[in-house]
């Protein structure tokens, strides 16, 4: 569609417009009337943001219904400026110690949100997780996986970091604890490490309820090139210290593991 002035002329008027704009907020008058004074921390006066508001909604509704972006603006123009406010959204909140997502409440330790935007955000993520993979969609990214729980890709994508890992469940574990709550399952256990039904199923794991006590395991070391038994050994420490004595390797050598048969009779699966 041509436009009805020329390049120049747009360019002039732009000028003109941005000059009227500065010379309003300078003299404190509403920069669409030029008459009455602004509302608080705005630039336009109540009757002319009440009308751009009633405007701007129209204007959504009738894009949307089109199936267009953003109230049918540039969608990329509209995505830069929330990701440019959304910095500075952040930036300002945490410089004042509050969550960087509701800005009412400090954040917990050693996050950036607060426990409630944490819980509610966690409860989001849980759901569409569920969602997905009653689907039969990835439960990370929603692309087909044929039944997995994640694709191909997001499955290759997937680090395993041990030591945030636990360095998260530490947290999660005083975190309980200071509210006397299980610290499996995070209902109330009335200030015990666990509820009574966490405590019962860690029992039935322990070693004490699977039967008959087990002898512990040992290691056997038998040298390749002269057949010579040198000994077994019940840790992997005497074990090292066994071929540093001997000056042997490893590859030097043949380690016969002894697993106790009660060991395999009584492990769970």
């Amino acid at each position: 569609m041509p436009y009805k002035h020329s390049k120049d002329e747009r360019a002039s008027r732009r000028r003109c417009y941005r000059r009227q704009r500065a010379e309003r907020i300078a003299a404190e008058r509403c920069t669409k009337c030029g008459r009455c004074p602004p509302e608080p921390d705005r630039t336009l006066c109540a009757e002319c943001g009440r009308k751009r508001r009633a405007a701007d909604r129209s204007r959504y509704a009738r894009a949307k219904a089109q199936g267009l972006l953003y109230g049918g603006k540039c969608a990329e123009a509209r995505r830069k400026n929330g990701r440019a406010n959304s910095k500075r959204r952040y930036e300002a909140r945490s410089a004042a110690g509050l969550c960087a997502k509701c800005g009412r409440r400090p954040p917990a330790e050693g996050r950036t949100r607060c426990e409630a935007c944490l819980a509610r955000r966690n409860a989001a993520e849980r759901d569409q997780w569920n969602r997905r993979r009653a689907s039969g969609t990835c439960g990370k990214c929603g692309a087909p996986a044929g039944g997995a729980a994640r694709c191909a890709e997001c499955a290759a994508a997937q680090t395993y970091n041990p030591e945030a890992k636990n360095a998260a469940a530490r947290r999660r574990y005083w975190r309980r604890r200071a509210v006397s709550s299980c610290t499996e399952c995070g209902a109330y256990s009335a200030g015990a490490s666990r509820c009574v039904p966490c405590a019962r199923r860690s029992y039935l794991r322990s070693g004490e309820h699977r039967g008959l006590p087990t002898a512990p395991a040992s290691f056997r070391v038998v040298a390749i090139d002269t057949g010579e038994d040198l000994g077994c050994w019940e840790t992997p420490a005497e074990l090292a210290a066994c071929l540093a004595f001997s000056r042997l390797s490893p590859e030097d050598v043949e380690i016969v593991g002894d697993v106790p048969v009660m060991t395999s009779i009584t492990a769970w699966t």
